[in-house]
């Protein structure tokens, strides 16, 4: 059994987000970040987060898994208020209603508890749309923390869906915020109910989220193109997202890095969740971990 302690980081803003975190018996100045994917929690991954342990122990590297504001469908994340007759109120979340822009408190937090606790250097893993926050987070935010980034399964929520479905809904979602209803919960959209805020921050080109538009006919990647620090991109083979072959879609992540220390990887057989291949994966992940030292 692997032992994890249960806790729980704080951000600039107040919010709190519970998770796990993991030491080795011996130490190093090295630590992981683990951002989950839409509408996941900090423990939807047991077997993932089990391999970054074992790969942790063996290389003395720490791991800390947290929800962030988009965890569940939709959800109320605590934050601490001084005003509040129990010092805490909650904000609206889940992946329906997170702001994503904010994902940038999140991660900072992450980071911060994972300093406290000794660490000096810390890489950063997103997986899914937990790629799209690390990516946001490490092309704006000049953290000197950060040794290192790791993008896992990065298939954009945009081109998921059909143009057409999105060319249809995009004008609906506009005129219900200029109705009024930005904050309105509608059902149809996708898996979970969401706002018309939240469908166009997934689904609208251009936006912040939208940092992966490989499928455009000119591909800008503009955010994911500014990551300077050592990169890592990771894909499944047989990823069940993408819309087109995975070789495609490395292609485009190839041309664009800046990162002068750059890796990337189509792991075979793999899925986007890279079931019954969580040990692989974090033992790639260990590996490249120790070029940076």
């Amino acid at each position: 059994m692997k032992k994890y302690f249960l806790t729980e980081c704080i951000g600039k803003d107040d919010v709190i987000h519970q998770g796990i975190y993991f030491e080795p018996k011996v130490k190093s100045d090295t630590a992981i970040l683990y951002i989950h994917g839409l509408s996941s929690y900090f423990c939807s991954h047991i077997a993932t987060c089990d391999g970054f342990v074992e790969i942790g122990e063996a290389a003395h590297v720490g791991f800390a898994s947290f929800n962030n504001r988009g965890f569940g469908l939709i959800s109320g994340p605590q934050k601490k208020d001084t005003n509040a007759l129990t010092g805490l109120t909650h904000i609206k979340g889940g992946a329906g209603q997170e702001i994503f822009e904010e994902c940038v408190f999140d991660i900072d937090a992450g980071i911060t508890f994972l300093t406290q606790q000794g660490y000096s250097n810390v890489v950063l893993v997103g997986r899914s749309t937990g790629a799209n926050k690390v990516c946001y987070y490490a092309g704006t935010v000049d953290d000197s923390r950060v040794i290192g980034v790791v993008l896992n399964s990065a298939i954009s929520d945009r081109l998921v869906k059909t143009k057409e479905d999105v060319a249809l809904t995009l004008p609906l979602m506009k005129k219900r915020i200029s109705e009024g209803k930005e904050d309105e919960l509608f059902s149809g959209y996708s898996f979970f109910p969401m706002t018309p805020k939240r469908y166009i921050s997934l689904y609208e080109k251009g936006s912040s989220e939208d940092v992966f538009d490989y499928g455009d006919e000119e591909p800008s990647m503009l955010t994911y193109s500014k990551i300077t620090k050592p990169l890592y991109v990771i894909f499944g083979e047989k990823d069940e997202h993408a819309d087109r072959p995975v070789a495609a879609i490395m292609k485009i992540f190839d041309e664009k890095t800046t990162s002068s220390r750059y890796t990337s990887l189509v792991v075979p057989h793999a899925l986007h969740g890279f079931e019954g291949l969580e040990v692989q994966l974090a033992t790639l992940i260990g590996e490249w971990i120790k070029t940076l030292n």
